[in-house]
């Protein structure tokens, strides 16, 4: 594999993660504060609504070493 910028062929290949995290808002706080004053179920709904939700991506990416230029395989 050659590299695209300045065609030197000492080329490595890595996987990259990307992670992105979304948390609740204020509103969900909200809940969980009358749900703790009222104690109506809150060991089943409490876990619910504190989780954030976590994507994950994978991709290859190959970078030259001579040059450091970057490129999606």
């Amino acid at each position: 594999m050659q590299c695209i910028k300045c065609g030197s062929e000492n080329v490595v290949m890595q996987a990259i993660t990307d992670i992105k995290t979304k948390h609740r808002g204020c509103g969900g706080w909200l809940l969980w504060i009358l749900l703790a004053i009222c104690t109506a179920g809150i060991i089943l709904i409490i876990p619910l609504i504190t989780n954030s939700k976590t994507e994950s991506e994978t991709h290859t990416e190959a970078v030259c070493q001579n040059c450091g230029h970057r490129w999606r395989i």
